[in-house]
This record gives structure tokens, C-alpha cells and sequence, in this order.
């Protein structure tokens, strides 16, 4: 019985043992993760951390401290209970123990009980005392083999009247509602006055508390019972993952059992001919090594010789032997240089035959993806609405879920109508396993795609296409008008040029400040980009703005007479075009428009003709001053079709828009355009959609005008200013990947969304 109670008390003093500092909780504090730690022990990680910079947490659970420190801490008084009790067993054993006599009285008579209250052993005549006193008279005493026997029931005895600190003769009797704290009756008098704390009796409130605090903690066996499911579904998934993964491998050894006998046999092959080699050169070598030996041996020799003629004095010796010795030197020095002293074979000759051990990935038998009757595996993703050129995002894994790479010229894509229905189709690897299948259809309809690799279709689902083509005869009413911008809601002064990012950005062009506004997708306010000034990174004059897939962001300046590149985000990268030969200087460069393989073509407005970049690098340029077709009177704005086989220009002065190929053959001119109720008058801005229609910002008529590619007018986009319907000198316009058109209304200072 005694080793059981013994086992029991040694658990009560792990419970009350402080797991920093290893010794009994002293001013044991509960922090808010219900961990118990001394007061000391805080304060010192608390002072370490702050020291550091370091966020101070609890050392068990990771769990934040308190940001106002030790303070608001409550102190454990269960845990401080169990501390004293815990010493005063101990002492009480050892009374029990080794004297077993009374300490109460000086009779020194044997101990027979322990009053649980006071916590002191009891002799025969102190144990009546206690019982016939008043001020004892509720005091519990058992016997002490009973208390030895079962000591954890001193946990549940009558708590023990506490003193406050600050007044260390006053019982904390009462309790302050609004501090949350036991104080006593003098510090209601200073620290909590009535006027602005709440306080009452212990025994009235504590019933209330303990509702209050059942309430509180009513959901933490609900929560328990979710975290215990949790744990319940975590051990499922870890049996599941380990039940998986041996499956995995023993795929894998399985099929790479034959990849190891192949490299094993590889290597076997391999190592015998390298050792091979190393025979055949080691002979060599052994050779050429042995007739070193025997000529150094005769440099020594002839060596040593002459040093003794020349140290020992015999003249006659000396005078005899000099002719000899002067045709031996002149014999040795002719034997040392036709002799080769390099290796007649080198390390280096050696790793010829040591093919890479990664060949194997060529053969046949152990290309893993080549094994598979199909890709087991195949995810194509893309917008249910796509814009023409069409993108499709193709991702391959093998059956061990790794991405399977260098597969580009095994993709194809087909249309379910007609193959030919698609053109202009090429296919990149994006990243690891991941592709990019781009194409152009021929006609803009609805359609449906799979996606084919070696042949075999591998896409799940069938990919529906919708060409998301507008009615523009019924587009009349502005969805959206933006003409302020910034955290001050700026006015948005006389915007001139549109363009759109790759992940759906607006950039405008801000007139008074000569930034560039960038908005974002939904057309919030995101940052600017430049400033009035002449050096990188600032403005005098924009004149052209275009944004690659890349994300690089290209601004023409009439007054600088450059390109200045940048990231989206503001950051300057390089100019270009300010020097260079005669043909690829500029003279107030407008319009700026990229292709898809990021070449960039410049209108040259006051040199009449059109430049075209690749890498900022001039490459050529076409076009001369005139009125024919094929020339131009101030080229102000460009732009590509879907299939970028044909550029369309604006020839400002001559209201007319011109096509060419981007390689400068001229193709046709739109100018006098049959049936058209608007006339094209000082045509800037253009841009080409998404649907395959040309948006013509006719500048002295006040609208925008839609045509089809071959030139037949569709309608007029008419915005409403100042009562009238028109708007007040366009410039700009672009349409969105959502098919929403943005017009640059110059005069009105504002953007308006259609």
C-alpha cells in the first residue's frame, strides 16, 4: 500500500512541477492556452524574447502570450494549493516517519492524526483540543494511516483563507466584476472604488461565476468531439497514404526493375572499357616511364662524375676528361629533347567511352511514358468563353503523378466539326509538363476540341468553345464611366491611349501628371506608372503604350523621341530608338502595337513610316511620305489581326486606314467606306477584337466606328456628352478578355466602359 502511495504523490508532484525550470511551481501562472508555468520562468523568456525581437510563446504549444505581459496573468491558486500540501506531506511523512511525535505541544506523544485545515499531524491530547475548541470546530481530522493511505483527498478539503497582497492582515473576501479579481476590503478604498468598479461578496457571486463559466465552456466537448473526429480522419488518411504509397512503390520497382538491369549491365560494359583503356595506356605508359628512368639515370651519373672532377684537385684527371665531358653534355642534351617528357595518353582520353547513364531514357524498353498504351492522366483547362487566338492549357503526369516533359511535338489539338476547321496551330511547354496550345479557327462559332498525344485522344471531357462574338448593333448603353482615379479620387485629365494587360490590367494615360494609371481587372485603382520629366522612367509626351504576354510594358514618347520598356509594376528596364542609323531614328514615334512572338511595330508619324523591334533591336521599316496607297501622311496608331498576317494602320491625314503584311507589302486601303452614315474623319486610335472586327476611333466625327475585317461597316459606337450622343474626340479604344470595350473619351476626361 505504501509503494501505491507513494506512486500517488510522486504523479501530484509532476503536476505541480514547473516544466522550465524543473523545481515546484512557485507563483504558479496560467496562461490563456491553460499551460502553468512560475511567474519567475515568464518574465525571464519574456525579457530573453523581447531582447530578440521574438514574439514570446508558450513553450509547450507554441500558443502567443499575452502582448500586455505578466500582469493580466491569474495566478493558479489550485496549483499553489497542491504546492503547500505537497510540502507539508512531506514534512508530515517525515514526522510520520522517522520521530512519529506530536510538533504541537511539548508532551513529544505519538502522532495519530492530521487535520486536513490546518495541515499539522496530531498527537492524542492536541486532537481533543481541536475538536472541543470553537475556532476548530469545523476543522476535518482523520486519522494519520488513513491520510497516508489516501493522500490525493487533501485536493478536495475546504479552501484555505487567502491574504492580499498590497494588505497582507486582509482576507481577499470580496470580488471586483470589473477587474476580474479578488481583492480585499482596503482596496476597495483606493485601487477599486465603488464609483467606477463593480464588487461584491465572494459567496454572491461565485455561483453566478460558475454558471457563467459553465456557459462559456459548454462548446469545448462539441469542439473536442470535432478535434477528436479530426484525429479520427487524419489516422484514416495516414493509413490510406501509407497503403498508396507501398502501392506506388511497387510499381515503381517494378517498372524500373528493368531500368536497373540496363544501367547495371551498362555499367558493367562500361567499367570493362575503361579498364581496357587503362590497360593498353598503362604499357604505354610503363614504356615511356622505363626510358625516363634509364636517361635520368645517366644525367645522374654524368652529374655526379663531373662534380667530383671539379671539387677534387687533380689537374691532370680534369685536363684529360674535359673534351669528353663537353660531347656527353652536348650527347645527353640532344637525347633529352627528342625524348617526350608529356604522357603519350591523358586522363581526358579515357572519359570518350563513358557514355551518361541517363541514355537509357532513349530506349525503348524503359521510356516509361512510351510503355503506357495512353497518358493516364491528362488535365486541360482554359476559359468556357475564349478569345480568338483560342488557348488551351494541356497538363500531362504519368500513372506516378510526375509531370511528363518534352512532349510538344506529340500534342496536337483537334476541332470535333473539322480538322481543318482550326489554323495557324503551334504548341509550347510552359513549364514542367505543363503546355500551351494555341490556334486560330477559321470561322467565329461555337465549337468543341480534344486533345490528342501520339495519336490517341487524351482529354476526359469534351472542351467546349464559345467565340463570345458581340451584336454590335445593340450596343448602345455605357456600363461604366471611369474619370477619377487614386486613393484622392484624382480627375482623369484628357486620356489619350488605351492598352490592356496580359492578366486583364487597364493602363490609361493621364494627361496632366504624363503617368501612365494602371487599373485592375475589375477596374480598381491599382498604382502609376512615370512622371513629367526627361530622365529614365519619366515622360515629356506619351504617345503610344502596348503591353507584350510577357507582361513588359512599352511607352513611345513624341518628345523624347523613344521607347522606354518597363515592368507592369512601375519598374524602368531600358530605352531604345533615340540612336542609331538614319533609317532607325525616329521622329515622333505614335502608335505602338506587339505580336505574339513580342516583335514591335512603331508608328514614325513626321517621318511617314512604320519601324518594326525584336529584342529593342532595329530590325527594318517600310513606308514613305504621300498620298498613294501604300504611302502615308502621319501614321499615328497600329494594330494586328488575330492571325497576325495583316497590320492595319491609320493614315491620320489622309482619313483612311491602310493593310499591310507585317513585313511591309501593302495590301489594301479603306477609306471611302460605302453606306456608312459617320464619315472617317482624322481616324486615331484602332484595335482589332477579340470576335474579329475593327474598332476605328474616327477623331472629327466624334465616335467610334465598328467594320468587319474586309471593310464593311457594322455600326457606330455613339457615347452620350454634355446631353449630345456623341463623344468628345476619342483616341483610344481596347477591348477586355470579357469582351467589354473601353473608349478613351479625350475631351470628356474619361473612360467609358461599354
Amino acid at each position: 500500500m505504501a509503494s501505491g502511495v507513494e506512486k500517488e504523490w510522486r504523479q501530484i508532484e509532476e503536476e505541480i512541477t514547473c516544466s522550465i525550470c524543473g523545481d515546484l511551481f512557485t507563483d504558479p501562472k496560467t496562461i490563456p492556452c491553460l499551460h502553468t508555468f512560475c511567474k519567475r520562468c515568464i518574465e525571464r523568456s519574456i525579457e530573453s524574447n523581447n531582447i530578440m525581437a521574438v514574439i514570446v510563446c508558450c513553450p509547450l504549444c507554441r500558443a502567443p502570450l499575452p502582448q500586455d505581459g505578466i500582469a493580466s496573468i491569474p495566478t493558479n491558486f489550485t496549483i499553489n494549493r497542491l504546492v503547500d500540501i505537497y510540502g507539508k506531506y512531506q514534512m508530515a511523512t517525515l514526522k510520520a516517519s522517522v520521530e512519529t511525535k506530536c510538533g504541537n505541544c511539548e508532551e513529544n506523544l505519538p502522532v495519530i492524526t492530521w487535520c486536513m485545515e490546518c495541515e499539522d499531524p496530531l498527537c492524542h491530547d492536541c486532537t481533543e483540543i481541536h475538536k472541543k475548541m470553537k475556532a476548530f470546530k469545523l476543522h476535518s481530522i482523520v486519522p494519520i494511516s488513513e491520510f497516508l493511505q489516501n493522500p490525493k483527498q487533501a485536493v478536495a478539503t475546504p479552501e484555505k483563507e487567502e491574504f492580499c497582497k498590497s494588505h497582507t492582515k486582509q482576507t481577499l473576501d470580496l470580488y471586483c466584476k470589473t477587474c476580474s479579481s479578488l481583492i480585499c476590503r482596503d482596496c476597495t478604498l483606493k485601487d477599486h472604488p465603488r464609483e467606477n468598479h463593480d464588487f461584491d461578496f465572494i459567496e454572491k457571486v461565485v455561483d453566478v461565476e460558475r454558471e457563467k463559466i459553465k456557459r462559456v465552456t459548454a462548446p469545448l466537448k462539441q469542439l473536442l468531439e470535432r478535434v477528436r473526429n479530426g484525429v479520427k480522419k487524419i489516422e484514416r488518411c495516414e493509413k490510406q497514404v501509407d497503403i498508396e504509397s507501398e502501392a506506388n512503390i511497387e510499381k515503381i520497382r517494378a517498372t524500373y526493375g528493368e531500368v536497373y538491369k540496363l544501367l547495371k549491365q551498362q555499367e558493367e560494359e562500361t567499367v570493362g572499357k575503361v579498364n581496357t583503356i587503362k590497360t593498353s595506356f598503362k604499357k604505354t605508359l610503363t614504356v615511356q616511364k622505363e626510358s625516363a628512368k634509364f636517361l635520368e639515370s645517366q644525367l645522374v651519373s654524368s652529374d655526379e662524375f663531373t662534380e667530383r672532377l671539379v671539387t677534387v684537385n687533380r689537374t691532370r684527371q680534369l685536363l684529360t676528361y674535359n673534351k669528353w665531358i663537353e660531347n656527353r653534355v652536348d650527347e645527353l642534351t640532344k637525347q633529352v629533347e627528342h625524348f617526350s617528357l608529356d604522357p603519350e595518353c591523358k586522363p581526358s582520353d579515357m572519359i570518350v567511352i563513358c557514355h551518361h547513364p541517363v541514355e537509357f531514357v532513349n530506349d525503348s524498353v524503359c521510356d516509361v511514358t512510351s510503355c503506357l498504351p495512353h497518358l493516364p492522366d491528362c488535365t486541360v483547362s482554359g476559359p468556357v468563353v475564349i478569345s480568338d487566338p483560342v488557348k488551351v492549357t494541356v497538363t500531362l503526369k504519368d500513372i506516378f503523378g510526375s509531370p511528363v516533359v518534352n512532349q510538344s511535338k506529340d500534342l496536337e489539338i483537334r476541332c470535333n466539326k473539322k480538322r481543318e476547321f482550326l489554323q495557324n496551330t503551334h504548341v509550347e511547354e510552359e513549364s514542367r509538363g505543363q503546355y500551351h496550345i494555341w490556334y486560330n479557327p477559321k470561322r467565329k462559332e461555337d465549337h468543341s476540341l480534344s486533345v490528342y498525344w501520339r495519336g490517341l485522344e487524351v482529354n476526359h471531357e469534351e472542351i467546349k468553345v464559345s467565340m463570345n462574338i458581340r451584336d454590335y448593333n445593340k450596343l448602345k448603353q455605357e456600363v461604366k464611366i471611369i474619370d477619377k482615379y487614386g486613393p484622392t479620387n484624382k480627375k482623369l485629365d484628357r486620356p489619350y491611349l488605351l492598352a490592356k494587360g496580359p492578366n486583364n490590367e487597364l493602363i490609361a494615360r493621364d494627361n496632366s501628371t504624363n503617368q501612365l494609371v494602371v487599373f485592375d481587372e475589375h477596374f480598381h485603382y491599382s498604382h502609376v506608372i512615370g512622371g513629367a520629366s526627361s530622365g529614365n522612367g519619366k515622360f515629356q509626351d506619351i504617345t503610344g503604350i502596348a503591353v507584350g504576354k510577357k507582361g513588359y510594358l512599352y511607352v513611345a514618347d513624341c518628345m523624347l523621341n523613344c521607347i522606354q520598356k518597363f515592368k507592369l509594376n512601375g519598374e524602368f528596364i531600358s530605352q531604345f530608338g533615340c540612336k542609331g542609323t538614319a533609317n532607325s531614328q525616329f521622329q515622333s514615334p505614335w502608335g505602338l502595337k506587339l505580336s505574339q512572338s513580342e516583335l514591335l511595330f512603331v508608328c514614325d508619324r513626321y517621318n511617314h513610316r512604320i519601324h518594326m523591334f525584336q529584342n529593342e533591336q532595329f530590325s527594318y521599316c517600310f513606308g514613305q511620305h504621300g498620298t498613294e496607297p501604300g504611302t502615308f501622311n502621319q501614321p499615328v496608331d497600329l494594330t494586328l489581326n488575330n492571325s497576325e498576317d495583316q497590320l492595319f494602320i491609320t493614315d491620320n491625314y489622309i482619313n483612311r486606314v491602310q493593310v499591310f503584311t507585317p513585313k511591309g507589302q501593302f495590301l489594301k486601303v479603306f477609306g471611302n467606306f460605302t453606306g456608312v452614315p459617320f464619315k472617317v474623319l482624322r481616324p486615331i486610335g484602332i484595335h482589332y477584337t477579340l470576335d474579329g472586327h475593327l474598332l476605328i476611333c474616327s477623331n472629327a466625327t466624334h465616335c467610334v466606328l465598328v467594320f468587319e475585317e474586309d471593310g464593311k461597316f457594322i455600326s457606330a459606337i455613339e457615347g452620350t456628352y454634355q446631353g449630345k450622343k456623341r463623344f468628345s474626340k476619342p483616341c483610344g479604344v481596347v477591348m477586355m478578355d470579357n469582351g467589354q470595350i473601353l473608349i478613351a473619351d479625350q475631351w470628356g476626361h474619361r473612360l467609358v466602359v461599354f
